[in-house]
């Protein structure tokens, strides 16, 4: 089998890039326990709200109660002013904090009032330290209301603009993680759980050394669509086939439909990463098969890493991203041609 070389001097100089995680309300602080559990990052953990109360029990290392005197400990009541003037209010306490790390991620659900107003502000602060800036947010689902969204799609717009990339989900669609029958906490889990294995593969792109190398350039590429929604698939495997079923594990998210929505997409973001023991004969496989469920226009974004962290497992990463309608649109056709595959079986004669 043919390994890759590799340059053991890089690797060092990854290690010494710093990273900071913020997690800024309710949902981003969520987001900060599930990495600090599962101990996926090696990062400067930040956790920031109005609400000391749920400050309180946010398991990051550092916290920063926003608006100590304006809001006296107490949330903003869904109201995304007073989360702005929260954040405003505390500026200095939050870029002492943020300050001197190469990349900070900003974590939020958006819709509420800390999330929707802080959010923002604190992607400011972190964009005039000179950090790249990427932020990963969440959409409310469809039941919380028209005026949390609308408040989540005023904050997104302003995200956008002060953001070097943003990775963006929907709460409803997360919600395909669970079968119907589990229990609401384990379907919170599940998300938060995708979005820390998003922030470690975004991480790993960008921080360790490509032996094909990605950068923000191909990231924002691959999540360039206006009012897009991300697609992102996570794999990871180890033993004989680890290979092919790492990529089988990132084609079944739920956020590309099992694979389908990646037919509609223009550019494709494929990260392979494994540890010393990654051969080049595995990541051909992998994209081979990854070709038979993308059309041969899709631009692939390729990139390729060795992570000693890995040891003998491999780890597929699928990002793209499609318009709100057309994702809407794509998922409609799905159904339909389900329903249709299942009428025709139903019809089928019963072989004896």
């Amino acid at each position: 089998m043919v390994e890759f070389e590799r340059n053991p001097k890089a690797s060092d100089g990854a290690n010494n890039l710093s990273g900071c995680i913020v997690g800024v309300g309710g949902a981003g602080l969520n987001v900060l326990d599930r990495i600090t559990l599962d101990r996926t990052m090696e990062a400067s953990l930040v956790s920031m709200h109005t609400d000391v109360r749920v400050l309180g029990h946010s398991m990051a290392p550092q916290k920063i109660q926003l608006g100590t005197d304006l809001m006296r400990g107490v949330g903003a009541g869904g109201d995304p002013d007073l989360g702005r003037e929260a954040a405003l209010f505390s500026r200095e306490e939050i870029r002492k904090a943020i300050d001197g790390h190469q990349i900070i991620f900003v974590c939020v659900g958006l819709g509420g009032g800390t999330g929707s107003g802080a959010a923002p502000v604190v992607a400011e602060i972190a964009k005039s330290t000179g950090a790249l800036v990427l932020v990963v947010a969440t959409m409310p689902f469809a039941f919380e209301g028209r005026r949390r969204i609308r408040q989540a799609e005023e904050a997104l717009e302003l995200l956008q603009k002060r953001a070097d990339a943003l990775v963006l989900f929907e709460n409803d669609r997360m919600g395909e993680l669970i079968l119907p029958k589990d229990g609401i906490q384990k379907a919170f889990s599940s998300a938060d759980q995708l979005i820390s294995q998003c922030l470690r593969a975004v991480a790993t792109m960008i921080a360790t050394p490509g032996l094909v190398k990605l950068g923000l350039d191909d990231l924002t590429a691959a999540l360039q669509a206006s009012d897009g929604r991300c697609l992102f698939g996570f794999g990871e495997a180890r033993g004989q086939n680890r290979g092919p079923e790492a990529l089988k594990k990132a084609l079944k998210s739920p956020l590309i439909d099992q694979g389908r929505l990646l037919h509609h997409t223009k550019n494709l973001l494929v990260h392979v990463a494994g540890g010393e023991g990654l051969t080049l004969v595995e990541v051909e496989g992998i994209m081979k098969a990854l070709g038979r469920n993308v059309p041969d226009e899709t631009q692939i974004l390729f990139g390729v890493a060795a992570d000693p962290k890995l040891g003998e497992s491999v780890a597929v990463t699928l990002i793209s991203s499609l318009e709100a309608d057309a994702l809407v649109a794509a998922g409609a056709a799905a159904r339909e041609a389900q329903a249709l595959k299942e009428t025709r079986l139903a019809r089928s004669p019963v072989v004896p």
